[in-house]
């Protein structure tokens, strides 16, 4: 009922405003409120991080099936996938393994998606119909963002309504009997614009009992031409219904790794995202901002193998004011940072109801030291607690404070070219399900566990020769406490000191107006550098990640895309001691075309592993969970 009545207030607001914009008329020009890569005001080159901007020209080009799918392709990051489809997949970034989505933020609209327990993603849950633009920001950006963001930063960027109306109808079917449909249409008028899109997908999937099906659509509401005054409101919702196909021993993987260890597991996953926010220009200097969020989301599994049922409700709230001055020679930026979660788990075994409240301080601030050097910083003070009820048991509530902080320089070198350094303070809060004690019972809250922190800095440089682009960075990190799951205790620790050292480099060259290449290369190295596993790595971390690819236009009206993407050799998930075996490296080759036969109509296909790589997509002991083969799909869209 809360989703109904949700539903209905956004579409009553939402056709009053596009009332109000018909009777305004086209007047002056729509100017839609946006966020800036580390919030503060200023070009890219003046940031000490790498920050790489997925637009969509990019997103069109890649061929990608989901949002997954793309970030793979695009931002060569790791995705691993315990289903076999892109639905709840696990994404990392900086080299880290078992829950390494906890340690990368994933926001949407400036909002966190990343929930509080240890559940996973549902990133058919943002369609690719609502994405603007993606920003992938690497590095350790706690004094900026906060909790999760560890090893970076995944800034999702909705759309926002253009002047002239835009509409697309995009339509596409592929093997393992799958289909997509997607809508969308935007346009402003006057002060007001509105955009709305929808998203049916479905597919048996390329394992027994892993298919799904997600029903995602939405509105957003833009609203303010002049720079005194803008102000959005967007509303999101999905459904997914999908299944849990389990993992495999090594003989059931070698005799069919389509089959099913599980094939009565059951999941479904329901969410309402709504996003509001309002800029005020105070003076020719000062600007306020506040943005609001809710997120309610719902999570049924049902798995008879484990005979476990569980009826897990999400619900969070945020709010985020801010004030920031701009001039020629600094940026300034102080705000606050506020967030309520509640997850409500009803079970076959116990029932559970846990809350965390956080709030931050931050600020942040750019100056220019010369003509060609400019530094900038951010600071972060946050307080958190949680509190619940397990078992009908009140658990004695857990608090903690944790700061970050990040100082970096850099140095134009003309144009676009630069180089930077920095020098960060990060941490990461524990999940809800990494505080509790389950068992036995009647169970508590682990006060012993402590948030992770750490050190990191970091180099790097982007430089632009004609028809080269060349862009990448070193960094080192040290961890403290990082967060591991101990099955002899049924519990959670910290682990003493763990270190990464890494490298990512890019290059793309453009050789012909109608040709063009680029390479991508990861590497990082992460090891226990102190106490029980010292020296050991860190499982489910390949020792590099690789994504090269080749594109071709020899006519307006067509084009080709050859890529191939390399994953490295890890240990299983949980072996700390590294005494398992390792999962093999693999390469996955893909292909895409589009042909435009019209101003409006394209025509457009691909092939993901084209060569039919046998391949493990995660393992954990001797569960392994084998990798989707080879799929293709066809499809058309229209523009309007």
């Amino acid at each position: 009922m809360a989703v109904l009545r949700s539903f209905q207030f956004f579409v009553l607001f939402l056709l009053v405003g596009w009332a109000l914009a018909a009777r305004s008329g086209r007047g002056e020009e729509l100017q839609p409120m946006e966020i800036s890569a580390l919030r503060l005001e200023t070009a890219p080159k003046n940031l000490t991080a790498r920050v790489q901007i997925i637009d969509q020209s990019a997103i069109r080009k890649s061929g990608a099936f989901d949002l997954a799918d793309l970030l793979r392709k695009e931002a060569n990051l790791q995705v691993r996938s315990t289903s076999g489809n892109s639905a709840r997949s696990e994404i990392s970034m900086g080299g880290f393994g078992e829950n390494g989505g906890q340690r990368t933020l994933v926001l949407l609209d400036g909002h966190r998606m990343n929930a509080i327990d240890l559940s996973q993603i549902n990133w058919y849950s943002i369609p690719l119909s609502l994405v603007e633009s993606i920003e992938v920001i690497r590095g350790g950006q706690s004094a900026v963002y906060g909790n999760h963001a560890v090893g970076g930063v995944i800034k999702i960027n909705t759309r926002s309504p253009h002047p002239q109306p835009r509409g697309s109808l995009e339509a596409s079917m592929g093997t393992f009997a799958a289909s997509h449909f997607r809508a969308s249409h935007s346009q402003a008028m006057g002060k007001t614009g509105l955009t709305v899109f929808g998203e049916l997908s479905e597919s048996d999937g390329y394992r027994a009992n892993g298919d799904h099906q997600t029903d995602a659509g939405g509105m957003r509401l833009d609203w303010g031409s002049e720079p005194e005054c803008r102000a959005y409101l967007s509303w999101t919702y999905s459904d997914t219904d999908f299944g849990l196909p389990g993992a495999l021993n090594a003989a059931a993987l070698l005799a069919d790794p389509r089959q099913s260890s599980n094939p009565f597991d059951r999941g479904r996953e329901s969410s309402s995202h709504g996003r509001a926010g309002l800029s005020v220009e105070i003076n020719d200097d000062w600007v306020f901002e506040n943005r609001f969020g809710y997120l309610d989301r719902v999570v049924k599994v049902d798995m008879p193998s484990a005979l476990w049922k569980a009826d897990t409700a999400y619900e969070s709230f945020s709010c985020g004011p801010l004030l920031r001055h701009q001039s020629e020679a600094a940026d300034w930026m102080i705000g606050l940072d506020w967030m309520r979660d509640e997850v409500e788990a009803d079970t076959n075994f116990d029932d559970s109801q846990l809350e965390r409240d956080s709030a931050a301080f931050f600020a942040a601030t750019r100056h220019s030291l010369a003509e060609s050097w400019s530094w900038n910083g951010n600071l972060r003070l946050e307080a958190s607690r949680n509190s619940g009820v397990y078992g009908g048991a009140s658990l004695n509530p857990v608090k903690s404070e944790e700061w970050a902080w990040a100082i970096g320089l850099v140095r134009e070198l003309g144009g676009s070219d630069r180089i930077y350094g920095a020098f960060r303070r990060f941490y990461r809060y524990p999940a809800t399900d990494e505080i509790l004690l389950a068992w036995p019972p009647p169970g508590a809250l682990n006060t012993e566990l402590k948030p992770e922190s750490g050190h990191e800095v970091e180099i790097g440089m982007e430089w632009k020769l004609e028809s080269l682009s060349l862009g990448g960075r070193i960094f080192r990190q040290w961890m403290d406490g990082e967060i591991i799951y101990d099955s002899s205790s049924w519990s959670n620790l910290n682990l003493e000191e763990c270190g990464r050292l890494g490298v990512d480099l890019s290059l793309e060259w453009k050789m012909t107006d109608a040709i063009g290449a680029g390479i991508v290369y990861e590497f990082v190295r992460a090891k226990i550098e102190e106490g029980l596993y010292s020296g050991s790595r860190i499982p489910l971390v390949p020792d590099g990640l690789l994504r090269t690819f080749l594109e071709m236009r020899p006519g307006d009206s067509w084009g080709l895309r050859l890529g191939a993407s390399y994953v490295g050799e890890s240990f299983a998930g949980s072996d700390f001691s590294n005494s398992g075996l390792q999962s093999n490296d693999y390469w996955l080759c893909d292909l895409s075309a589009d042909f435009q036969f019209s101003p409006r109509a394209t025509l457009f296909g691909g092939v993901e592993n084209l060569l039919d790589e046998d391949y493990l997509s995660t393992a954990f002991g001797s569960g392994y969970y084998p990798g989707e083969g080879r799929k293709a799909r066809i499809g058309l869209r229209y523009s309007f």
